[in-house]
């Protein structure tokens, strides 16, 4: 373990504040108006309706206007379209009381979020870096939101490390639940490919993964949930919102790009960013850039939104030196801008990704000597 400093304590200390901060706003986020437009609502939706009708549209619709969602109110629908994995856990934690399930489904995230900051000290043996990640805020949201994402981050942050013990086959297991959302696992496919062990692990738990899938919805929920996945990629339907991105997407809507020509060039780089990464693994078979390829992966998802900054956190993991004041000082300020209106979230999260962006760059130029002396401090 890192020498303990000053600079360190005082780390601790936010952090510590942070969360104090954090616990009081859930506690009293389930009781309020704000919890039924929150995106919890997917997921009492999915822990509500059966299986064989989980990806039905109009059956998601009903089940929100039931439990109070305004937004069904109207005739629209936040969709549930992640896959299935966790949604068994979501029918024995969600019943007809919105406000308990919500509570007893975030207590799974929050237990999940803390493993996540105890990944992030086992990789990088600072404690300051620890409760700085537990802290983060964009980590938070997804506990506040209800998202199933955090199970996502926690196993990236897994195969991560497992990555850097040599254990590639454990890491392309672990690696396997960023199926929950699609694109990040195709995205982190192909630069597994200069892994074999790892890629074998990965493709073999993503097929038990979609095969355990596919049992638990059938053949109709597998086409409804295609159809959503299209509906998502294209930026169509109710919550889909580029404009509130903070990727490559929204950036290019937001600089006047039409969604007919932005999309497709999102897509693009994306595609593109993955084959590259695969060569710098590739290139790098002992080390492979894992900061650099999850800034990648963040930056050029065709469907991002603030809270998913926090998978940034395998990052600041993966990064030969640890930057704990960075990531507090970036939370502390994406936390301050939620209270002022305009840009000035966008402005820290672009910073955010382009700073880590040049470390990640930075840290792939390193010579081997040098990262195995800082390696050997550490």
């Amino acid at each position: 373990m890192k020498q303990f400093s000053p600079r360190s304590l005082a780390i601790c200390a936010v952090s510590v504040a942070l969360f104090a901060f954090y616990l009081s706003i859930w506690l009293s986020f389930a009781d309020s108006p704000a919890a039924s437009r929150s995106d919890f609502m997917i997921y009492y939706a999915a822990g509500t309706l059966p299986l064989s009708k989980l990806y039905n549209i109009d059956s998601q619709r009903e089940v929100e206007a039931n439990a109070g969602s305004p937004f069904a109110a109207n005739g629209a629908v936040l969709p549930f379209n992640h896959t299935p994995i966790f949604v068994p856990l979501l029918h024995l934690l969600v019943n007809g009381n919105y406000a308990a399930s919500y509570l007893r489904w975030t207590a799974f995230l929050w237990v999940a979020a803390l493993m996540c900051a105890l990944l992030v000290f086992r990789m990088t043996a600072d404690v300051a870096l620890a409760f700085a990640a537990g802290s983060f805020y964009p980590l938070f949201i997804y506990i506040q939101q209800g998202h199933d994402t955090v199970f996502m981050l926690l196993g990236i942050l897994l195969g991560a490390h497992l990555l850097s013990r040599g254990q590639d086959l454990l890491a392309g297991i672990a690696l396997s639940l960023s199926t929950l959302k699609p694109h990040y696992a195709i995205f982190l496919a192909v630069p597994l490919l200069a892994k074999p062990k790892a890629f074998l692990g990965f493709f073999v738990a993503s097929t038990l993964l979609a095969v355990y899938s596919i049992i638990l919805i059938g053949t109709p929920g597998v086409f409804n949930f295609i159809s959503l996945l299209k509906m998502s990629a294209g930026g169509e339907g109710f919550g889909m919102r580029p404009l509130f991105m903070v990727n490559l997407l929204g950036l290019m809507e937001r600089a006047g790009l039409s969604p007919q020509l932005a999309r497709p060039i999102a897509w693009a780089a994306f595609s593109a960013a993955a084959i590259s990464l695969l060569v710098l693994w590739k290139r790098n078979p002992l080390r492979p850039p894992i900061a650099l390829t999850m800034v990648l992966a963040v930056f050029t998802s065709p469907h991002l939104y603030a809270h998913d900054l926090a998978l940034l956190l395998v990052s600041f993991a993966s990064l030969t030196k640890p930057y704990p004041l960075f990531l507090l000082v970036s939370s502390v300020a994406l936390v301050a801008l939620t209270i002022i209106p305009g840009y000035g979230q966008f402005a820290v999260a672009y910073l955010l990704l382009g700073v880590l962006f040049f470390m990640s760059v930075k840290d792939v130029r390193l010579p081997n000597k040098q990262v195995l002396t800082v390696a050997s401090n550490t």
